[in-house]
């Protein structure tokens, strides 16, 4: 009798299915559903005439054993069209061995190219040594690997102009030359960073290339690790808004092979969970629209791969006693009107959906190793260069 009134275990099994992947894909899908359906007044493009002045800024670049790489870095910014005597330029050195900073140093002569040195390889501390040093109105980060287009500087800076909300501007990035993986994870980041600015304003900025009001931020706390990530999160702790511009940045060092791709993804996870600990306690410091994307992203990091081992768990259980949920009985000719297009999208997309899913489980992975071993990380913002050098090859950004 007792028996009978239990609930089945394929049942149960069923249930439990539904209660972690059903979940952990709302929290993935409901993300970009969230963007259509909580519409907030949009950012403007750009001022509607140009901005009468244009501000003073300091372009920080902190590098270390970049001997290979500076020259080239400091003739791409000194090419950006952007007036010389409002723009100074910071190569900030971190305990080079290589002759780095003698290299940059042969530039000094411009006159708006000053070199720092700093007595350790630590990047937070590096452009804290910048930013003491910069009496800009705006300040730019970039990294040595980073190429600019010409007008890029340009671009950011009529972002801004006539709003005076927004405090962070990011680019867009490219990779030169990367895994597969790695290059639709940027391709698939640029478009959704795009669409956040569009309806409320983006969520974080990429390291690469971005730019922010020096009046915002004074230094960063020496246990950040993902600057790019702080100094959105200030912005939006704020009240200001984060805006994002399609410059097309070339990043020249990327990960070239999984191992390494996944190393870089779980570094780039552990501080990033970081960030979202430490602004926890300011989101409701954040405009409504700032603090649902965090909210929304915070729930992305820490919940999906629990739920997802949960009910992947539950799913190859359910399979193992046989219990396996059925589709609803169909007739041959509405199987066929269901399946047909399935099967053409397959075909067409089948590259595409395959990359998809490899990066999918790819980041997911990556979510329960930087996870499981947040408690114990004790990771600083020094850490190693990823790929294969491309300076050797004569990158150049068109103008």
């Amino acid at each position: 009798m007792l028996a009978s009134m239990l609930p089945d275990a394929v049942l149960l099994g069923r249930l439990a299915i539904l209660a972690g992947l059903l979940p952990a894909c709302a929290l993935l899908a409901g993300y970009l559903l969230s963007l259509y359906v909580h519409r907030e007044p949009p950012l403007p493009e750009q001022a509607s005439h140009p901005t009468p002045r244009l501000p003073t800024v300091d372009i920080v670049v902190p590098v270390r054993n970049e001997a290979g790489w500076i020259e080239e870095k400091i003739r791409n910014l000194t090419a950006l069209r952007y007036p010389k005597g409002l723009l100074k330029i910071w190569i900030v050195d971190g305990d080079s061995d290589d002759g780095t900073a003698m290299t940059a140093a042969r530039h000094t002569s411009e006159g708006f190219v000053e070199v720092i040195r700093v007595p350790v390889a630590d990047k937070i501390l590096q452009l804290n040594a910048g930013f003491a040093r910069a009496h800009g109105e705006w300040i730019l980060v970039t990294d040595a690997d980073a190429r600019l287009h010409p007008d890029t500087l340009g671009t950011l800076v009529a972002r801004a102009a006539g709003c005076d909300d927004v405090a962070v501007i990011g680019t867009s990035v490219e990779p030169a030359l990367a895994h597969p993986l790695e290059r639709l994870h940027w391709q698939l980041t640029n478009r959704v960073r795009k669409e956040e600015c569009s309806r409320a304003g983006a969520s974080i900025v990429a390291a690469p290339c971005y730019l922010f009001r020096r009046s915002l931020l004074g230094q960063f706390p020496p246990d950040v690790v993902a600057d790019d990530v702080h100094v959105a999160f200030v912005a939006a702790a704020a009240g200001k808004r984060v805006a994002f511009v399609e410059a097309n940045v070339l990043e020249l060092r990327s990960p070239l092979r999984l191992g390494e791709l996944f190393h870089h993804k779980r570094r780039k996870a552990d501080a990033y969970l970081r960030e979202i600990l430490r602004f926890l306690p300011e989101r409701r410091r954040m405009l409504p629209p700032a603090r649902r994307l965090f909210v929304w992203r915070a729930a992305q990091m820490f919940l999906t791969p629990g739920l997802v081992v949960f009910g992947g768990a539950a799913l190859l259980s359910s399979v193992s006693s046989g219990g396996l949920p059925h589709l609803p009985h169909l007739s041959s000719g509405s199987s066929w009107l269901l399946i047909a297009p399935l099967g053409w999208m397959a075909r067409r997309y089948l590259v595409v959906l395959a990359q998809a899913l490899a990066l999918a489980s790819l980041l997911l992975l990556v979510l329960l190793a930087a996870q499981a071993a947040y408690p114990f990380s004790r990771q600083t913002a020094s850490y190693p260069k990823v790929g294969t050098p491309l300076r050797r090859r004569g990158w150049t950004v068109a103008s």
